[in-house]
């Protein structure tokens, strides 16, 4: 699993296989919808980069780029 920390939502989507995944939640906790994956930065992942993916889904915690990620 690569390192996706303040790269944007999209890094995941296009490195990973189309296979994979993938859930982005917002990391404030307020629950809003990550429409423009652009302008959301990944703040934590799961699994933990360098892990060897097996299929297993990917959790991400996004902020937008402009707020400090929680």
């Amino acid at each position: 699993m690569p390192d996706f920390h303040v790269k944007s939502v999209q890094a995941p989507r296009q490195a990973l296989d189309s296979s994979t995944a993938i859930t982005a939640n917002d990391a404030t906790g307020a629950s809003r919808w990550v429409l423009m994956e652009s302008n959301w930065q990944v703040c934590k992942q799961k699994p933990a980069a360098g892990t060897k993916l097996n299929g297993q889904p990917v959790t991400l915690d996004v902020g937008k780029f402009e707020e400090h990620c929680p």
